[in-house]
């Protein structure tokens, strides 16, 4: 066994929705930058989490964020931690076609 070995726990990836009335492209922008640094400080602490991406919908007023996380929980604390509101957490699965 080698020793210096450390599993890397298995992620998920979770969709975060965000009804914002009055959001903008700056505002959007700006929680990008917060998750961004959330998820560096979380992951430096040996809690891995990555924000995947973010999509504004301006007519919806909603910002839609994929997050990579360990488990919902982390993906939770990663907005807390950049203090932003949500109002669901699902976890999410990517399809894709298999190439033949």
């Amino acid at each position: 066994m080698n020793r210096d070995h450390v599993d890397q726990p298995l992620t998920q990836t979770f969709l975060v929705e965000r009804y914002w009335p009055g959001v903008d492209e700056a505002s959007a922008r700006t929680v990008v930058a917060n998750l961004e640094r959330a998820a560096r400080a979380m992951t430096s602490e040996g809690t891995p989490v990555e924000h995947v991406g973010s999509i504004l919908m301006p007519a919806d007023q909603v910002v839609f964020s994929l997050i990579e996380a360990v488990d919902e929980g982390a993906a939770r604390r990663v907005n807390e931690r950049a203090d932003l509101p949500l109002d669901r957490i699902a976890t999410a699965i990517t399809l894709r076609l298999q190439s033949r």
